[in-house]
């Protein structure tokens, strides 16, 4: 008898607590108001989560709760992760850290292989790739003054080879694969070409140099070259005159010619210059190359240039 009485009353705690929790959410009977509120354009009307009163649906970033759902047609659900009490959350999107690539699926940190040349990993919804072929840069030795990556029949990556200074291979057989030599029209192999970024000009005003490492020429084969620029004249011209108006582009107002050594250039051209910006470095952001005519005591010669196209402040 004492043990039945004793189960009685915990079936009455129970209903009693759970009561109380569901008396804290849901309030019956339902108070609605008459009117349906009125939802911004492309948000629905739903029904509370206590199933009493229509209400518009939250979205994206707004705070959330057992009451106040989140809009499930745009594939939101309440997100509880932040919340200090388990009760009050955030409307985000219904998210697994899934990637789709090419039509497959992968799973978050799941690793697969695109092509044999790279090593891919799903991570939080992003794809992060790295190359399973050698990215080193073979400079040209007194050993190999002219070397150059080629494609092996049957391998993935392509190797370095050496040439003679003549433009042939130095050696015929490269890993079992036979390349036959003689020029670069009958060779059974391209080259892609590769060039470093332009390093920053030698001087802040007046005239100078640049230099980058590419096999962009006719030999494919990599050497350093270098350009002519200006990033600014120097002089009073191009002084900083105390205005707080920041310029980071300064256009010429007449036509100029340009200056090297003992050499002029033959046209004249309107140019950009970077200008200052109170205390800030105004530095070239976009360039462009041109192939500039000089006259010079000596005669005329062709030089490469670079022509600012913006520049940046920082």
């Amino acid at each position: 008898m004492k043990f039945r009485l004793e189960n009685k009353c915990l079936l009455v705690y129970v209903f009693c607590y759970l009561t109380q929790i569901y008396a804290q959410v849901c309030r019956t009977p339902c108070s609605c108001p008459w009117v349906p509120p009125r939802c911004p354009p492309g948000v629905p009307l739903i029904m509370d989560g206590c199933g009493c009163c229509r209400i518009c649906a939250r979205r994206l970033g707004e705070a959330c709760n057992h009451i106040y759902l989140c809009d499930q047609s745009q594939g939101l659900l309440c997100d509880l992760s932040t919340s200090a009490n388990g009760r009050e959350g955030t409307c985000n999107y219904n998210y697994d850290g899934s990637c789709e690539i090419d039509g497959k699926v992968y799973k978050d940190g799941e690793t697969f292989e695109p092509s044999c040349k790279f090593q891919c990993q799903c991570q939080d919804g992003g794809v992060i790739c790295t190359p399973l072929c050698s990215e080193d840069i073979q400079l040209p030795t007194p050993e190999c003054p002219s070397p150059r990556r080629i494609e092996i029949p049957g391998k993935c990556c392509q190797e370095w080879i050496c040439e003679d200074q003549r433009g042939q291979l130095a050696d015929n057989h490269i890993n079992g694969a036979i390349v036959p030599n003689g020029s670069p029209h009958n060779r059974p192999f391209l080259c892609p070409e590769w060039s470093t970024e332009w390093g920053a000009c030698s001087t802040s005003c007046g005239m100078g140099f640049s230099l980058r490492v590419s096999n962009k020429n006719p030999h494919c084969r990599l050497e350093t070259q270098s350009r002519l620029c200006m990033v600014r004249p120097c002089g009073q011209i191009m002084s900083n005159p105390g205005r707080a108006v920041c310029t980071p582009n300064v256009v010429t107002p007449h036509p100029i010619r340009f200056e090297f050594q003992d050499c002029v250039s033959v046209k004249t051209f309107v140019v950009v210059f970077c200008g200052f910006c109170g205390r800030r470095r105004c530095l070239p952001h976009q360039t462009s190359n041109e192939q500039v005519d000089f006259r010079c005591r000596s005669g005329h010669t062709k030089k490469s240039m670079m022509f600012i196209i913006s520049c940046v402040c920082y």
